[in-house]
């Protein structure tokens, strides 16, 4: 048993086993002896672990799961290792991944839905769980290098600032080095990139051919390399979560191309398609039917003519991305190939949950405007898009209808626990141990199961105390039992599914499962639980409810039972993604300073607020961004340009609200400002934050006047704050490009933010 505790009972280091016979301390050197502690070494033959999460990749799409998009280094995988076709998540993100790191359940961890969403109960408090300590922790006290790459999403919303703490930060939870992203989700052409905990810019442009998928891939072969190079053969451990392909669905235009006219036949047509070809491949059993549309997808046959020529392109767009994604995990694995290090390495590659639904029944040029409140957009306003989807001036999301085609052949999506929100392929490829290369693993498996899978094949138990914190036990079962046995029983007989109301229980092959409506104010006892038979109907296509009440009392018993045992209960369908209005008072800021993100950005959506800066400006004039939050897709601005002060207020990415000064701007020092003076309150049924009138001021002198209509609703930007002297990222309006740093001396600017 692996305790990492000394004797006095103080922490003790990971990477040291502090064991040191034979030493002797004496009164100087000559009469002592010296000893130094050995270090920690992984078990003799333990193997690489490399760990590779997708992102809103439903189980009908890749193409070794019989999705209709191409994916031959996946599919080189599958070939080589094993495909899981009863393979679970919670249906979110977040959750997902906390089980995904520590092999308990969501609630277990505190992130029983989004980080974004903590609220103050034990299951929902945004934070992992100390003691549930990650595979990362695990691996590294045991000599393991770790690196993590990618998607974080493991922070509270709170402490993703730098007057937060550091602890469930990646290199906080185990990680010796990161290189990625903290929140949900970012651009994939201009991300906010952190590395270890440092925000840092990205390395290149798209017009220079940047991606982010292609930098990950990039810089996790630089750490193997480094490692490798230092200690050849030491095993690492790597998690690499790409973005891909939760949106922005961002993909470099040939590979988008590359799938032109591959969906005009629909969704309708591609779901059959798909379900055809896992039938022949024996993902799912030949008596698999198709459930019917989900509530709200029209009929392809049923759409206009403009309809589907864009709600084609969109899934041309996802299909790209995938594509592309698929590439440059290849790249890692002729890496690893190349350098021999493939056959003593396990790659795990899964996604988090299925095909998302949040671009709604039309889907959309920004996700902005979803996380705004904005109304659905209509398809004459999308197709002036069709043409930039997929680049950097789109934040761009598919129509809901090839997201149900994406999670073939189940029903629903992504935040449900119906199969289309939870089922999710998963790979297995370990050369080492796996003989039955290509074949198909049907257990009952989760998410929670992964960690103690790799605990077996690394040769370890989880400890039962972590840096002094007694740790909970592991709640998932190790699925190495599958890796010769392909016909052995479940290991497990039960597994809850809970998720903002909507609920799910799987026992012993049948499953109940309730879907809750958001916001329904808390009536959970209204809901309808459906029953299914999942051993003679994988699909959830024939509903058992009304023939078996008595199954169902008993599983949703169970169901209630499960709640209490890991911190599920209370229940809380409440929408808790609207960011806080952010502080109010007096800010000042100074140049160089790190970008401050939302919640932490003052409250400049829904409140009076006045901007003062101290400049000095040379005779040969000066140009540049004084304060800017946001970026593309919403956000505002003050810069001077062509010696006037301006301000723009983007209303999030469809129009913008511009006051130019009608006197040029002086040198020497000089205060310049601005006023916004709140006229109408914010409306958010009306998708409106506030309506005010915007002043323009050089040293106190009104220079410029308009109307403010409106501000941003809700959330200016997952990824682009508030910065002093620069507009970095994207900018928020396209009259400059950034980062437009400030050309004279900013000594200081000053925000009010007014009650």
């Amino acid at each position: 048993m692996l305790v990492i505790q000394s004797a006095n009972n103080e922490s003790a280091s990971v990477s040291q086993s502090g064991s040191c016979e034979g030493q002797k301390i004496g009164l100087t050197y000559k009469d002592s002896v010296a000893c130094y502690p050995e270090r920690v070494q992984p078990p003799k033959g333990a193997p690489n672990v490399v760990y590779i999460v997708l992102d809103d990749v439903g189980f009908g799409q890749i193409g070794s799961f019989g999705g209709p998009v191409e994916t031959p280094n996946i599919d080189r995988l599958a070939e080589g290792g094993l495909r899981y076709s009863n393979f679970h998540t919670t249906a979110l993100c977040s959750p997902s991944r906390a089980c995904f790191m520590t092999g308990r359940n969501h609630h277990s961890t505190g992130i029983g839905a989004l980080t974004d969403m903590a609220v103050g109960f034990p299951g929902y408090n945004g934070n992992l769980s100390h003691n549930t300590a990650t595979i990362a922790e695990m691996l590294q006290s045991v000599g393991y290098n770790t690196f993590g790459l990618g998607k974080w999403h493991l922070v509270s919303f709170a402490d993703i600032n730098y007057d937060a703490s550091f602890d469930n930060w990646p290199t906080g939870r185990g990680f010796d080095h990161f290189y990625g992203f903290l929140p949900a989700q970012t651009n994939q052409w201009y991300p906010d990139l952190v590395r270890d905990t440092t925000h840092i810019d990205p390395p290149a442009t798209p017009e220079e051919g940047y991606h982010l998928s292609n930098d990950l891939v990039d810089q996790a072969i630089k750490y193997v390399d480094d490692q490798q190079s230092a200690e050849k053969g030491k095993p690492y451990f790597m998690y690499l979560a790409f973005g891909a392909c939760h949106s922005p669905h961002h993909a470099p235009r040939e590979y988008i191309d590359k799938y032109a006219g591959k969906f005009d036949q629909g969704w309708d047509a591609v779901r059959n398609e798909t379900l055809a070809r896992q039938k022949e491949m024996g993902i799912v059993p030949e008596n698999t039917d198709l459930p019917p549309r989900n509530p709200g997808v029209k009929a392809w046959d049923s759409l206009s003519d403009d309809e589907k020529e864009l709600f084609a392109r969109m899934m041309e767009v996802y299909a790209g991305f995938l594509d592309h994604t698929d590439e440059q995990i290849g790249r890692l694995i002729d890496y690893l190939d190349e350098t021999d290090q493939l056959n003593n390495t396990m790659i795990i590659l899964t996604s988090d949950n299925g095909a998302s639904m949040e671009g709604g029944m039309n889907g959309s040029f920004s996700e902005y405007l979803m996380l705004n409140l904005m109304p659905a957009e209509n398809v004459s306003f999308l197709q002036s898009k069709m043409d930039e989807l997929g680049g950097p001036m789109t934040f761009s999301h598919y129509p809901e209808g090839w997201s149900m085609a994406g999670n073939t052949p189940f029903k629903l999506y992504k935040q449900w626990t119906h199969e289309g929100g939870v089922h999710d392929p998963l790979i297995i490829y370990y050369p080492k141990e796996i003989t039955d290369q290509g074949a198909v693993r049907t257990q009952f498996t989760h998410a929670i199961d992964v960690v103690p899978t790799i605990l077996e094949v690394v040769g370890i138990e989880a400890p039962e105390t972590y840096k002094g914190i007694p740790q909970k036990p592991i709640e998932g079962v190790s699925m190495a039992y599958t890796f010769d046995q392909p016909d052995a029983a479940n290991q497990k007989s039960v597994q809850y599914f809970s998720m903002w109301g909507s609920r799910g229980l799987w026992y012993d092959n049948w499953k109940a499962v309730t879907m809750h409506p958001h916001e329904s104010g808390g009536n959970f006892d209204q809901d309808v639980w459906e029953l299914y038979n999942l051993s003679q109907d994988f699909s959830e296509a024939h509903d058992l409810a009304a023939e078996n009440p008595d199954k169902v009392q008993e599983l949703v018993e169970r169901w209630w039972a499960e709640a209490g045992k890991y911190n599920v209960l209370p229940l809380d369908d409440r929408a808790h993604m609207d960011v806080p209005p952010g502080p109010k008072g007096k800010f000042t800021y100074y140049p160089g300073m790190a970008t401050i993100y939302e919640p932490g950005i003052p409250d400049t959506k829904y409140s009076s607020y006045t901007i003062n800066a101290d400049v000095n400006i040379t005779e040969e004039g000066a140009e540049g961004v004084i304060l800017s939050i946001g970026g593309r897709f919403g956000g505002l601005t003050l810069y001077v340009q062509d010696e006037h002060l301006v301000f723009d207020c983007n209303y999030v990415g469809l129009s913008h609200s511009t006051i130019i000064s009608d006197e040029e701007v002086p040198a020497g020092e000089s205060t310049l400002g601005f006023s916004f003076e709140k006229t109408g309150e914010a409306d958010p049924i009306n998708h409106t934050a506030a309506i005010g009138t915007g002043t323009l001021l050089i040293n106190g002198k009104e220079v410029g006047k308009g109307t403010i209509a409106p501000t941003t609703p809700a959330r200016y930007s997952w990824e682009e704050g508030l910065e002093i002297g620069k507009d970095r990222l994207t900018p928020v309006t396209e009259s400059y490009m950034g980062p437009f740093e400030f050309t004279g001396t900013l000594k200081k600017v000053v925000l009010e933010v007014k009650d």
